[in-house]
């Protein structure tokens, strides 16, 4: 009897049954992702897809917006743009070969520049103790101080590489844009280098300002030129050449690091921002709003020129007016260049400014040596950063004006005067005796300059002969507190001003806490070395800082040596408190922000820093005494001010001849004219320039006989004794 079908059928087994649970759940699971995934394009991003699709054919190129030029108070155009072509090399069609070598370069010239920096503590450690130690130094030491102020000075070379001999793709590419545009393929790598090792994500600058015939002809060829991008871009132009100088900065493309700064929060990769100087302070208003290219691109990415999609135009950034004068610009920097020719030493550096001392505009500020600004407009060779940077060529670069800090000399001793009358150290008319022209203090002997001996001095004749027996015994008077520091303090020294450039020195006004605290440190740090105090070996690991406070300190101070470091910035600063009753102004270059037509869209009038009350008797007595070393016979600058129209604009100044071992005097002058329409500060300095009356002072006349409108040349002056004689101190 045959079996029914039920029961031929096998049994399901649960085993079975478990797998094909388990097959249908996977089955159903991916049956789910599917038709979510498509309800997710077809719903959720439908529209979004479909614009996506529609860009297929298209590209968005940036369109670099023209920066704002900058002009000076009378609308003077000092920078601008304009538009250059350019053949440029893009980073990333670079082999890694070449990115190696331009890493390894950074990482070189950080190593060099690493020993420098120690050289040049260790030069600065050994000068100040030579200057401490208070003996004549050795010939053995002479030749130490030279040797360390040649390797503090320049950093040593570092070569660059030669390119790679397996990279023959990118030799032969060197060869063809080198025979295009004039130039080897060894200079044409070296820049890629040196661009790379600096920028690594921006586009190298092989050449600017490229002819139009090789322009077009490059362009017209792009399958020879594979990575390399021909094209026209803003660069800025100054077309007043050296003038100013060291105030504008530099622009380049955006930095990864910047990138990652708040205030580029909102800048897209290769915008060109400001990097130093006014370019930099003000590259928010100058730096202009992009604009951008929808191009149509076939199937192999290459734009059809023919169907511009649409075009954004870029705007062009705001203009930035200053306070400075053009006129008395030039005039600062011809009179500074005459001062440096007519030193007696060999020097080329000195600093100049003028401000108003009612408001802090800044109205002309110069350096030297000084360089060509376009030169910031093209592509940097290694020699040229090398002589613009290199202490050996007194670093053009530097704006000595703001970055550099020196001792003051005799014009420090308005502070003095100021510090030892407001805390009744002195009264105007109080005496003291100048008779033997010397003054034993501290285990020495301290003499006026020159051995002149001038008798009785009160604080109007001390500040115009410049006595400085009558300063030191004042310093020494004021030992036991911190009178001068404080009122030091008061005026802006040993701070920032404020002023809006970056890079601004603070300066040092040295006291006894400062002193003892980094002897201290020394005193630690020979302990720790396993060292003997008082070494060479112990100076250079440890710093120059071989002893605590003493009396002697506070006596250099007095008279702007010792330990002293100002800006010729704050001297103007402290120069225009007397001028204006007490007011600390805030140094300022930008004067207003205004657009293409001129019209002012932002003003700058920053506030004062602070108000410091001077009593009128005080003030009355110091500038008595600048009046007099200005206009009386027998001041220290009266013969350069010979034939100067004082009933009409009378003069007050301070001439100032600081001494800086090993180097030749210093020489200073701050004066400044109390007009009630144009009133002006002036501070020049010359470094080695001898006496303040023989070199920085006839410069300020030139000045401010360009301010005035005064003609009468200026005689030539004698040598007064204006000479603060810095004498070693002890314990």
């Amino acid at each position: 009897m045959p079996q029914r079908v039920e029961e031929r059928l096998r049994p399901i087994t649960p085993q079975l049954a478990w797998r094909v649970a388990v097959l249908g759940g996977i089955a159903f699971v991916l049956f789910g992702i599917v038709f979510f995934r498509l309800w997710y394009l077809q719903v959720l991003t439908g529209d979004t897809a479909r614009v996506a699709a529609s860009q297929n054919g298209r590209r968005t190129e940036r369109i670099e917006a023209p920066r704002g030029d900058i002009v000076d108070r009378n609308a003077q155009a000092l920078v601008r743009t304009k538009k250059a072509a350019v053949v440029q090399l893009v980073p990333s069609s670079l082999p890694a070969s070449v990115l190696k070598q331009a890493s390894d370069y950074q990482k070189a010239l950080s190593a060099a520049e690493t020993e420098r920096l120690a050289n040049e503590r260790r030069y600065d450690a050994f000068v100040r103790s030579l200057k401490d130690d208070g003996r004549k130094t050795t010939k053995e030491e002479d030749e130490e101080r030279k040797t360390l102020k040649k390797a503090a000075s320049t950093a040593r070379k570092v070569a660059l590489p030669t390119i790679p001999p397996n990279e023959k793709d990118l030799a032969e590419l060197y060869r063809r844009v080198g025979e295009a545009i004039g130039m080897t393929p060894k200079t044409i790598h070296e820049r890629v280098i040196r661009s790379v090792a600096d920028t690594p994500y921006s586009n190298v600058t092989i050449k600017s300002d490229v002819e139009l015939a090789k322009f077009n002809y490059m362009r017209e060829r792009p399958e020879y030129f594979k990575g390399v991008e021909v094209a026209y871009v803003y660069q800025r132009e100054y077309p007043e050449g050296k003038l100013a100088a060291q105030l504008f900065g530099s622009v380049s493309e955006i930095s990864a690091e910047q990138l990652k700064e708040k205030k580029y929060k909102d800048v897209a990769q290769g915008t060109r921002v400001g990097k130093t100087g006014l370019e930099y302070q003000y590259d928010k208003y100058l730096r202009g709003t992009d604009g951008a290219t929808r191009l149509v691109v076939d199937a192999f990415g290459s734009r059809d020129d023919e169907r511009k999609v649409s075009v954004t135009n870029p705007k062009q950034g705001q203009r930035l007016r200053l306070t400075i004068d053009s006129d008395l610009q030039k005039t600062g920097e011809q009179a500074l260049a005459e001062a440096i020719q007519s030193s007696k030493y060999q020097t080329r550096a000195g600093a100049f400014l003028a401000m108003d001392p009612r408001n802090g505009e800044i109205l002309a500020m110069g350096s030297a040596p000084s360089f060509d600004a376009n030169w910031f407009a093209k592509p940097f060779t290694q020699k040229r950063y090398d002589y613009l940077t290199s202490d050996s060529t007194d670093a053009p670069l530097l704006n000595r004006a703001t970055e550099s800090a020196y001792p003051s000399a005799s014009t420090f001793k308005v502070v003095t005067a100021l510090a030892a009358l407001e805390e009744g150290l002195i009264t105007p008319t109080r005496k003291v005796d100048d008779d033997g022209g010397t003054w034993k203090y501290g285990g020495r002997e301290w003499k006026n300059a020159q051995d002149a001996v001038f008798g009785p001095v009160d604080i109007v004749k001390g500040l115009a002969v410049s006595s400085d027996i009558f300063f030191y015994k004042l310093g020494a008077q004021a030992n036991n507190g911190s009178v001068i520091q404080r009122w030091a303090d008061k005026l802006g020294f040993g701070n920032k001003t404020g002023i809006d450039l970056p890079n601004e020195r603070p300066g040092l006004v040295p006291n006894r806490k400062w002193r003892n605290t980094e002897y201290e440190k020394y005193v630690k740090c020979v302990k720790k070395a396993g060292l003997s105090a008082g070494t060479t070996e112990a100076l250079f690991e440890c710093g120059g800082i071989e002893r605590g406070w003493s009396g002697g300190d506070n006596v250099n101070l007095s008279v702007g040596q010792g330990d002293l470091q100002v800006t010729p910035l704050q001297v103007a600063v402290a120069y225009s408190a007397l001028e204006n009753n007490g007011t600390i102004v805030k140094p300022h270059l930008g004067k207003a922000i205004e657009d293409g037509n001129g019209i002012p869209l932002q003003e700058f009038r920053p506030k004062a820093k602070r108000k410091i009350k001077l009593n009128p008797r005080d003030r009355a007595a110091v500038l008595e005494g600048l009046r007099g070393a200005a206009q009386e016979e027998g001041g220290t600058s009266a013969q350069v001010w010979k034939g100067w129209p004082m009933s009409e604009f009378p003069i007050y100044g301070k001439t100032g001849t600081a001494e800086r071992p090993p180097n030749a005097d210093q020489s200073w002058y701050a004066c400044f004219v109390r007009d009630k329409g144009r009133p002006i500060v002036v501070v020049v300095t010359v470094e080695k320039g001898g006496f303040g009356a023989e070199t920085a002072a006839p410069a300020a006349r030139k000045i401010l006989s360009e301010w005035f409108d005064v003609s009468s040349p200026a005689p030539k002056a004698d040598t007064p004794p204006d000479t603060a004689v810095e004498t070693t101190v002890t314990r």
